[in-house]
């Protein structure tokens, strides 16, 4: 139940970007991290699935769903979803923010965008280094750098990192990740 709700207010609130004029392609995006334990195995993952929106102003709203984790490990994307999101109470990640549509006179430029992340009932800002590539019909938004986020940054319990940490063997796994995107928005 409080999963159909979350999703239904945030499909409510793309409906308040009244000028929509870029959708995201979902095949085409994604956002990926790495996991890292042992200070040097990397674990690299990636988030499919995800919808959203770009409006002529800039204004954006990006669904990530969280239960589309593939680390191309089955019981590792159990475990992830499982033990660490709590996907089952936080199925989502949503990002929204603006930045200036109009001054990209280039087909290809490099920009800073801020962009509030919710997720587990907490919201942050993050500072988005991306390349923008501007066509008529479409806007590709991909990282340059990643951006480190952290399980505290959204109150993830430390005991999930540690349950997780549990089924390989008690192994330290940072609770830092490096995260990309990669959104493809067409008209």
């Amino acid at each position: 139940m409080k999963k159909t709700l979350l999703l239904s207010l945030a499909l409510l609130s793309f409906q308040s970007f009244a000028t929509d004029k870029f959708n995201v392609e979902t095949d085409l995006s994604s956002l990926s991290f790495a996991t890292i334990k042992k200070q040097y195995v990397v674990e690299p993952a990636t988030i499919t699935g995800l919808t959203g929106s770009l409006d002529e102003q800039g204004r954006f709203a990006v669904i990530v769903p969280v239960e589309n984790v593939d680390t191309g490990v089955s019981i590792r994307n159990e475990r992830l979803n499982s033990l660490f999101f709590d996907a089952s109470e936080n199925p989502v990640i949503m990002i929204s923010g603006q930045f200036d549509l109009a001054s990209l006179t280039q087909p290809i430029s490099k920009m800073i965008v801020p962009a509030e992340v919710s997720f587990y009932g907490n919201k942050k800002i993050f500072n988005f280094p991306v390349i923008i590539t501007k066509t008529d019909n479409a806007i590709i938004v991909s990282s340059y750098t990643p951006v480190i986020v952290k399980a505290s940054d959204f109150s993830i319990p430390a005991a999930n990192l540690t349950k997780l940490a549990a089924t390989v063997g008690g192994l330290a796994l940072s609770d830092a990740v490096p995260v990309n995107i990669n959104l493809v928005f067409k008209k």
